[in-house]
């Protein structure tokens, strides 16, 4: 090979081997630290990588609050109530067992927040059946949530049957427009026609009834004495006077219960010192502390004008 071959050769190996603009060393591959990290990012989250870390540890966290209810909580020693509904392939359908288990839910609510179930329910949902799943549940939920908290403007007596009618009729059409007609049926429907019966049967007596004297039907507590008692076994037998003072009893009980806790919520919403997240938290806490189950749906209905 002549001298000009050599150095011909010597120079086009000196080009590539020298680094340039179009030939640049290809850098290392990122390592990333977190899966939600941006993979375009050299291993640095984008803002919003950054805020959705702190969206999934927040939900994580109060879901975890919502399952020590069944550690050391109000819920320990029991077992979910209804179940998540019914489904027709991956389409949820209305039914009477989804709202049993969002009531059973709330029977937590003062200590955990109606967002934080939200969180829990998400996360259950999303493992057993799906994001798609868990999405069609909260949509259901946040509206019987808004539901609940509804202030109604009729009030409800107890004592006037008469005036029933029209607490109904306020009560259907709410759920009906916040439900939808199908999901306002499915929860309401069973409870709406037991309450138009025993509205009738107490606007319209029977005729025992009539002819029995109001006072052994609905003594007031003072009244409470042996002979009030030997008069209801003369009227309706020993097993049906027994029934009656039990439920005299239970009703005189729970009377009390509501007026010890309607003067602690007023108490409580006459303390200039707290803000109103702070006394909003007071009340519900005060409720929570004094009723369980049931019975805390109920006064918390009862008392919706002193308590959120």
């Amino acid at each position: 090979m002549s001298v000009a071959g050599v150095c011909l050769l010597i120079g086009v190996v000196a080009w590539r081997l020298t680094p340039s603009a179009t030939h640049a060393a290809r850098p290392d591959e990122p390592r990333f630290t977190e899966w939600r990290d941006n993979p375009f990012a050299a291993g640095v989250p984008t803002d919003a990588a950054a805020y959705n870390e702190a969206s999934v540890r927040e939900a994580e966290a109060a879901a975890a609050r919502v399952a020590r209810l069944w550690v050391d909580g109000s819920l320990r020693g029991t077992d979910l109530d209804g179940d998540w509904g019914t489904w027709v392939g991956d389409r949820l359908q209305p039914g009477l067992s989804l709202r049993r288990r969002f009531d059973y839910l709330l029977t937590g609510t003062g200590e955990v927040e109606p967002a934080e179930l939200r969180h829990w329910i998400e996360q259950q949902l999303t493992l057993e059946r799906g994001i798609d799943a868990a999405r069609q549940v909260l949509d259901v939920w946040d509206r019987y949530l808004s539901l609940q908290q509804r202030r109604f403007d009729t009030a409800w007596k107890p004592d006037d049957p008469a005036s029933w009618a029209g607490v109904m009729a306020e009560r259907s059409k709410v759920r009906r427009e916040l439900l939808g007609l199908p999901w306002a049926q499915a929860f309401y429907a069973d409870e709406e026609r037991d309450f138009a019966a025993l509205a009738a049967r107490r606007s319209a007596p029977s005729a025992n009834a009539a002819a029995a004297s109001p006072s052994l039907l609905t003594p007031d507590a003072a009244r409470q004495t042996p002979e009030l008692q030997a008069a209801r076994t003369a009227q309706f037998g020993a097993e049906g006077a027994e029934r009656l003072r039990a439920e005299d009893a239970a009703w005189a009980r729970w009377e009390q219960q509501i007026a010890d806790a309607r003067a602690a919520l007023q108490a409580i919403a006459q303390r200039a010192e707290l803000s109103e997240p702070q006394r909003e938290q007071a009340l519900r806490d005060e409720l929570a502390r004094r009723f369980s189950g049931p019975e805390l749906q109920r006064a918390h209905a009862i008392l919706r004008s002193v308590a959120p």
